[in-house]
């Protein structure tokens, strides 16, 4: 789309380029000026070429504006499709794709699903209002953005989970970023009221310790070990 956009920069730019040549062709050419001037045919032919490159500039100007215009629609329509309004991370549906993209993909080594759900957040909205609730779960995407490793992904994956995918993960980074979830969340508990505080479960699956062949298989199992199952 960015290739297209800039060759149509350079369509219009060239055309315009164009255009004034010839205009400076034909205002300091004494001889073609006087032989427009003069003749009636040639001038009715010079005024037809100048409308019709007039038009076809307009046009051309146009179909970019509309190109522009579609193409931030799409953007807009394509991130409220796959972006989560309450936190501005990936929603259900960029989680669905994700884990899609490994469908009919051997899974890598190494790979990792962690299942974060917020076990209180039924609480947390009649106490406080939803409103507040979903400040509250803002908050702790942020938190979880803090913590997670560049380039792994984060998806709030149901109204009450998140879902993070890391791509490489060994048994003691595992630990290490559990760790840092509940030290991110603990930190943020001690300096809240005791109605906001988060309460929550983790559940984490390897591929190492699985030896799971599907990022779906993966995801379930992390989810079950969130509920309380094995």
């Amino acid at each position: 789309m960015k290739k297209f956009n800039k060759l149509k920069i350079i369509q219009i730019i060239l055309f315009v380029v164009v255009t004034i040549l010839a205009l400076v062709v034909v205002f300091t050419d004494a001889e073609l000026y006087q032989m427009i001037g003069f003749d009636p045919h040639i001038r009715i032919l010079a005024i037809a070429l100048w409308v019709v490159l007039g038009l076809s500039f307009i046009f051309m100007f146009l179909d970019y504006r509309l190109d522009s215009q579609l193409r931030r629609e799409n953007e807009e329509l394509n991130y409220a499709f796959y972006t989560d309004p309450d936190t501005g991370i990936a929603n259900r549906n960029s989680c669905d794709a994700y884990i899609n993209q490994y469908q009919n993909r051997l899974l890598p080594e190494g790979m990792a699903a962690f299942t974060i759900m917020v076990s209180n957040l039924k609480e947390l909205n009649e106490e406080l209002g939803y409103e507040q609730g979903d400040k509250i779960i803002a908050e702790l995407a942020g938190l979880l953005q803090g913590v997670l490793p560049k380039g792994d992904f984060l998806g709030r994956n149901g109204g009450d989970r998140f879902l993070i995918i890391m791509r490489k993960c060994s048994k003691t980074d595992k630990e290490t970023f559990m760790n840092k979830i509940d030290s991110a969340i603990a930190e943020r508990n001690s300096k809240v009221a005791e109605e906001e505080k988060l309460e929550y479960r983790i559940g984490a699956a390897l591929q190492v310790e699985r030896h799971a062949m599907t990022l779906h298989t993966l995801v379930a199992v992390s989810d079950r070990k969130a509920h309380g199952e094995s």
